[in-house]
């Protein structure tokens, strides 16, 4: 089984730790391995929002030797380019940061459902798949929480036909 390697960008909550891993073990059959927090990196940050950009760059530079892939949590609000908030970024076939300051609801399960939304979304891109327009899909683009909230947690037949053929291509199935 391949391995992702785990890193929280300041403090994250255990349960969006756990949350996180299930979806990667069940979803893409990869080993998580959590390897401990690490403090955020300040440059380029607006307020109290940081560069998702430098953020999942630093992920990517503390990748462990034996790991596939490499992710990044975060409870900061995070933006990218001209975007005033992303809910995470990623960069195909090496890692993904998912954010999870604007996912909290006060409905625990919803939060958590919006989590394992947004992880695996950002895992579908790690897996080089691109935004889906059907807004069911776990892949559609969400410019908002009403976005995320109306999409399934699960790929459409498309992607999930794509994102076969890419773990097939990787070795991964």
């Amino acid at each position: 089984m391949a391995v992702i390697s785990l890193f929280g960008i300041g403090a994250i909550l255990p349960k969006v730790e756990e949350e996180t891993e299930r979806v990667l073990v069940e979803k893409f059959r990869l080993e998580s391995h959590f390897e401990g927090l690490v403090p955020p990196d300040a440059t380029l940050s607006r307020g109290s929002q940081l560069l998702a950009d430098i953020q999942l760059k630093k992920v990517l530079s503390l990748k462990p030797e034996g790991s596939f892939f490499v992710g990044g949590i975060t409870p900061y609000d995070i933006y990218s380019d001209n975007l005033n908030f992303v809910f995470g970024i990623a960069l195909p076939f090496k890692g993904f940061l998912v954010s999870y300051s604007r996912l909290i609801s006060d409905d625990e399960e919803l939060f958590l459902s919006r989590l394992r939304k947004e992880v695996t979304h950002e895992m579908g891109h790690v897996f080089g798949l691109p935004h889906c327009p059907n807004p069911k899909c776990v892949m559609h683009f969400s410019n908002s929480l009403i976005d995320t909230d109306m999409k399934r947690e699960d790929f459409c037949p498309s992607c999930k036909k794509r994102l076969t053929e890419s773990m097939a291509k990787l070795g991964l199935l």
